[in-house]
């Protein structure tokens, strides 16, 4: 299973759960290595909080990876949720997305 590196636990720290008061340089690091995962997670998605957590909640999606969402608007054809990647010490990454 891929997991992602322990680094990611203190660039998540730093930004204090928001990507964009990431420097350029850790945003980059972060996306390439989610990018090994989930290659093109971040096309076509707005992102929101990030966060590290114990415990994922939803389905699971192979490699490790959970996804919990759910459809929203008038005809149900755009979605939100919150997407986790493993880590190194056995916690998750946790992303809030939507589409």
């Amino acid at each position: 299973m891929k997991v992602l590196s322990k680094k990611v636990i203190k660039i998540i720290n730093n930004c204090a759960g928001n990507l964009i008061n990431l420097s350029t340089e850790d945003r980059e690091f972060l996306i390439a290595q989610i990018d090994k995962l989930y290659e093109g997670f971040f096309e076509d998605v707005y992102t929101g909080n990030i966060t590290i957590v114990e415990e994922p909640t939803g389905k699971h999606q192979g490699e490790g990876q959970y996804c919990n969402q759910h459809s929203i608007g008038w005809t149900g054809d755009s979605f939100e949720g919150v997407y986790y990647f493993p880590i190194e010490d056995g916690r998750y990454l946790a992303i809030e997305y939507s589409c």
